[in-house]
């Protein structure tokens, strides 16, 4: 392997002029399967939150805290571990946040005491972060002609993740016992196994021996990047308040409209599995039709499918959801690899603004929704959520053009 092809994932040869860059499948694959393992686990939680209640004999308001502070130090440490990975890339940052965020989240399965589960959420949950800027910025690096496929590829294994995590939790917890989630740990070691071999090296930072002269360099990166970032902010934020809220709600609103838990799972699932073929989707034709439009077709899509669910019978309901699902994580990889284009020399910091701060201040929403919804109604409160998509429309028509591969 040439020095080009360690610290890039492309040849030099690949990327002349007149020669076919390949698609870089293996790699791809091998950061799908890390993004499936990492966030299937982060998801473990929801589902065990009425046998934790039932465990400890706590109040459903002290098992709802420990979801927040899995969603805070999950997503809010994400800038901080991206400018650790985007500084030293060569330290096993992947290995230490999935096997150490595969031990603290499935030790809530475990631990005798409700003190010692609220202890150990916001450790599972920032390892987590810490493995999701690197993973980013390895996908980033894959290829310059196909990053738009290849962050959206690595994105994907992620929706994949939270779709199927609460299912395996569900399946471990029914069968063995929920103390028998720490066997996932195992498949996380086999997983870093897999990455450590697999992988070709990340990409050195310019400022590497610097001391923290990339701190720095990050905010040049910011100031030259500009308005066009913020408002690439804006579009992933106001986004996520739809993406948050339907995720932590779809069940309970089928609840309320007369389905039952078991349909709201399955439209949860329905959500998250066409939200991953619609990342896919998006990474593999933004090189034809550009992010910007990618990016605004999704949002166009799916505040068509939102408006649809709120206004159909609940037993159409689905159709509507898989069209929400699709175009809402349609833009998802596109928008992290158009911000690894404003900060090419810090893509974990670029990752992290479109999913740790994004989802973070998105998670916020979450309360007042609730509490709206404990006046309104659910299904009314849930009329809130197209204004946002509005909003993430107006922000994604302002973003820059950019040129076609």
């Amino acid at each position: 392997m040439s020095q080009d092809q360690a610290l890039g994932g492309e040849s030099a040869a690949a990327k002349a002029p007149g020669i076919s860059n390949p698609v870089p499948w293996f790699s791809m694959s091998l950061l799908f399967l890390a993004h499936f393992v990492v966030d299937s686990q982060v998801s473990f939680l929801s589902p065990l939150l009425p046998l934790l209640s039932e465990k400890f004999d706590v109040s459903l308001s002290a098992v709802g805290l420990l979801a927040f502070l899995l969603a805070i130090f999950n997503a809010g440490g994400q800038p901080l571990t991206a400018i650790l990975t985007d500084r030293w890339p060569r330290l096993p940052w992947l290995g230490v946040g999935l096997i150490g965020s595969a031990f603290f989240l499935t030790a809530i399965a475990w631990l005798p005491t409700y003190t010692l589960v609220a202890a150990a959420i916001p450790f599972g949950g920032f390892l987590a972060g810490l493995a999701h800027p690197d993973m980013s910025s390895r996908a980033g690096a894959l290829s310059d002609c196909h990053r738009s496929l290849c962050v959206s590829v690595f994105v994907s294994g992620g929706r994949l993740g939270f779709a199927m995590g609460p299912l395996v939790a569900t399946f471990v917890a029914k069968n063995w016992g929920m103390e028998w989630l720490w066997t996932y740990v195992l498949l996380n070691v086999a997983a870093v196994f897999g990455l450590t071999r697999g992988l070709p090296r990340p990409p050195l930072s310019r400022e590497t021996g610097k001391g923290f002269a990339i701190l720095r360099g990050l905010g040049r990166a910011v100031r030259t990047a500009g308005t066009p970032l913020f408002i690439l902010i804006g579009v992933t934020t106001f986004r996520a308040v739809c993406t948050v809220n339907m995720q932590s709600f779809l069940p309970y609103m089928y609840v309320e409209r007369g389905m039952g838990l078991w349909q709201g799972s399955i439209a949860n699932s329905i959500l998250l599995v066409f939200g991953m073929a619609g990342v896919v989707f998006g990474g593999a034709v933004a090189g034809r039709f550009g992010k910007k439009n990618m990016i605004v077709y999704g949002v166009i899509l799916a505040l068509v499918g939102l408006v649809g669910f709120l206004v159909v019978p609940p037993s159409w309901g689905l159709l509507p959801v898989a069209l929400l699902g699709f175009g809402l994580y349609m833009p998802m990889g596109v928008s992290m690899a158009f911000a690894q284009e404003f900060l090419p020399e810090h893509r974990g910091f670029a990752s992290s603004l479109t999913l740790g701060v994004s989802w973070g201040a998105a998670s916020l929403s979450v309360i007042p929704l609730s509490l709206l919804a404990e006046r309104v109604g659910l299904h009314q409160a849930f009329w809130v959520l197209p204004l946002s998509l509005l909003v993430a429309l107006f922000f994604s028509v302002l973003l820059p053009k950019e040129e076609k591969n």
